[in-house]
């Protein structure tokens, strides 16, 4: 059984850090890099019910998530590193990946809110440190 690391990535600065500390830890270590997208769809709630992102928004937002990560991953031939572009709360995902998986660590980037931010936004590193059941190292981001 091999070393298995996952990485969440949202694509901001603070991620790319996370993912760049994913695949150094994945080289030192000989490991499979694992590494994941999650995004949700856009609900909009009306008095008469609720209107989702369409099918043809929804695939677009797929296609561009995935792009972007395989030119991620494209910088790094020489890892074996795994794609998850999923649907869904960022955090849920993240962990849901994890047990199919089982990584021997989560690597994810946090923003450092404070406050009203924090309140507001909540934290995605937050809750997966809180649930997880392996070691998560957070890299601190600057944007």
């Amino acid at each position: 059984m091999s070393t298995r690391i996952l990485c969440a990535v949202d694509f901001s600065k603070t991620s790319r850090a996370a993912f760049e500390r994913g695949v150094k830890l994945a080289r030192r270590l000989g490991a499979e890099l694992h590494v994941v997208h999650a995004y949700g769809l856009s609900v909009a709630a009306l008095p008469e019910g609720a209107v989702m992102t369409g099918p043809a928004r929804a695939a677009e937002l797929a296609h561009e998530a995935q792009s972007t990560l395989d030119g991620w991953v494209a910088n790094h031939p020489d890892l074996d590193i795994a794609e998850h572009v999923v649907t869904g709360v960022a955090s849920e995902e993240v962990l849901r990946i994890a047990e199919q998986i089982e990584p021997e660590m989560i690597v994810v980037g946090t923003h450092g809110r404070s406050g009203l931010k924090h309140l507001l936004f909540g934290s995605v590193a937050e809750q997966i440190i809180r649930k997880a059941t392996v070691p998560v190292l957070v890299v601190r981001g600057q944007d």
